[in-house]
């Protein structure tokens, strides 16, 4: 569940920063992006909400469940105008709005081939972004939803190594 709930997350922002293959590209610097998130789920099985209920506040702050959580990456130059997603190899995603201020994408076929996303991201100016991410999918028999609100702050051109 862990897993999953970080790679729904990163995929979100990873894909609504980065895509841009058709339509116009965010007009977003390159470089080292700091990101904030949170995250709420729905519809959870009752193994699923029992396991997030006996969760510490520590645990569910490291996912970005009730609590947000920050992270770096690196936005790369060439990566503005291409598709490129991480997390979940089988998402098929499709360009819904493409500007130089509004990015909109919906995702199908992800986790496990049943599940559907959209993410929305407005560049306020090169250096800021806000973004949304709303997700369905069925998990143990149970419908479920996921909703996240992300903010991202450009830190600077030079990407440390350790950085992707």
């Amino acid at each position: 569940m862990r897993k999953a709930v970080y790679l729904l997350c990163c995929l979100g922002i990873y894909a609504a920063l980065l895509f841009g293959a058709t339509g116009q590209p965010l007009n977003v610097k390159a470089g080292v992006w700091q990101v904030e998130y949170n995250i709420k789920y729905s519809g959870l099985s009752p193994q699923l909400q029992a396991m997030m209920d006996h969760m510490t506040p520590q645990q569910k702050a490291a996912m970005g469940i009730a609590a947000p959580k920050t992270y770096k990456m690196c936005v790369k130059e060439k990566d503005l105008n291409k598709s490129w997603t991480e997390g979940d190899d089988n998402c098929r995603w499709k360009i819904v709005k493409s500007t130089s201020s509004d990015l909109e994408i919906h995702g199908t076929a992800c986790r496990a081939g049943d599940g559907e996303m959209d993410v929305k991201i407005h560049a306020l100016d090169s250096e800021h972004v806000r973004a949304t991410l709303h997700g369905t999918g069925n998990e143990q028999g149970s419908n479920v939803t996921i909703n996240g609100d992300y903010t991202g702050k450009w830190m600077g051109a030079a990407c440390p190594a350790d950085l992707k």
